[in-house]
C-alpha cells in the first residue's frame, strides 16, 4: 500500500488539538483561506505531473481539510468518493485510521489529508515506532506539502518507509514547470497550424 500524506492548506491562525478539545469544535472549525484554496489547487495539479493515482481519498471532518480533498478530487478529475473519517480530527485515534487502512486492499494508493501535529506523529509512529514527534530534529510537514509512505504492514504493528516529503515550494515548482511545458506544446502545435494553413494557399 502506498499511503500519501497531506496537510490542508493555510486557514488563519492555528489552533492547537487541546485547544479544540477544550471549547465547541463549531467555533474553530475554520474554513480555508482564500490562498490556502490555492496552494492547494497548486499542490494537487503536482499530483497529476506526478502522474498519482489514488484508490481511495481520506479526510478529516473539519472543514478546512474537507475543503482540500474537494479541491483536489476536483483537480484529479477522480469520481472516488471521499471518505470522512473523524479518526484523522486533529484529536483523532490513529489506531483506528489503521483499522481502517487493514480494510482496504494492499494495492491501494490512499491519500489522507489532515492536520499536524496529527500526520508527523503518524510518521514517527510508522516509520520509526515512534508514537509522538521528538523536539528535535524532527519531520517538519507545512501546509500543503506532501509525504509519502510505502506501507509494510499493517498488523500487529503499522510500519512503513518515508519515501518523498515534498515541501509546498517542491510541489508548486512540479506545478508550474507542467504549465510552462503545457503552454509551450500549445504554442507550437499552434505555429505549426499556421504554417501548414500558409503553405496550403
Amino acid at each position: 500500500m502506498q499511503l500519501y500524506l497531506l496537510r490542508h492548506g493555510d486557514a488563519g491562525k492555528s489552533i492547537s488539538a487541546a485547544k479544540i478539545r477544550s471549547v465547541d469544535r463549531s467555533g474553530v472549525d475554520a474554513p480555508l483561506t482564500v490562498s490556502g484554496k490555492q496552494d492547494i489547487e497548486i499542490t494537487a495539479r503536482s499530483f497529476k505531473v506526478l502522474k498519482l493515482k489514488f484508490t481511495a481519498i481520506l479526510t478529516s471532518p473539519l472543514k478546512r481539510a474537507l475543503q482540500a480533498a474537494k479541491i483536489t478530487a476536483k483537480i484529479m478529475g477522480t469520481d472516488k468518493e471521499l471518505s470522512i473519517c473523524d479518526e484523522l480530527a486533529p484529536e483523532g485515534d490513529r489506531l483506528k485510521l489503521y483499522n481502517r487502512l487493514r480494510s482496504l486492499s494492499q494495492e491501494s494508493s490512499v491519500l489522507v489529508i489532515g492536520h499536524e501535529p496529527y500526520l508527523t506523529n503518524l510518521v514517527y509512529d510508522m516509520v520509526f515506532q515512534k508514537t509522538k514527534v521528538r523536539p528535535a530534529g524532527s519531520i517538519n510537514l507545512k501546509k500543503s506539502g506532501l509525504a509519502k509512505i510505502r506501507v509494510i504492514s499493517l498488523s500487529p504493528n503499522a510500519r512503513g518507509e518515508l519515501r518523498w516529503l515534498l515541501t509546498p515550494r517542491i510541489l508548486r515548482s512540479l506545478s508550474y514547470s507542467s504549465s510552462k511545458i503545457s503552454a509551450f506544446a500549445t504554442k507550437k502545435k499552434e505555429n505549426k497550424n499556421i504554417t501548414a494553413s500558409s503553405e496550403s494557399r
